[in-house]
């Protein structure tokens, strides 16, 4: 997971882990991510699949696996406080 920047919106969202590396695409091929929308405090649900050109997503951070509570089979996704702080900076 990680908050990134979709087009001129911040959002958290999952795409290929090493898209850290650039392993996952080059600067011509699509992004995949999977996109939640801030439902509550510190609640997340799943929104949509994106198909995204690199130049229309930016990682602003990467979060670690401590700092987000993945409840898959709900599509919910809770994230620390901390990462809610850094969030509200950045929008």
């Amino acid at each position: 997971f990680a908050l990134a920047q979709v087009h001129s919106d911040v959002c958290l969202v999952q795409v290929c882990s090493s898209l850290a590396h650039e392993g996952c695409h080059s600067a011509l091929s699509a992004v995949e991510a999977q996109i939640y929308a801030h439902e509550f405090i510190t609640i997340f649900r799943y929104s949509h699949p994106a198909l995204l050109h690199p130049s229309d997503i930016r990682i602003l951070e990467w979060l670690d696996e401590q700092s987000v509570l993945d409840e898959e089979d709900k599509g919910t996704v809770f994230l620390a406080r901390d990462v809610m702080e850094r969030l509200r900076r950045l929008t």
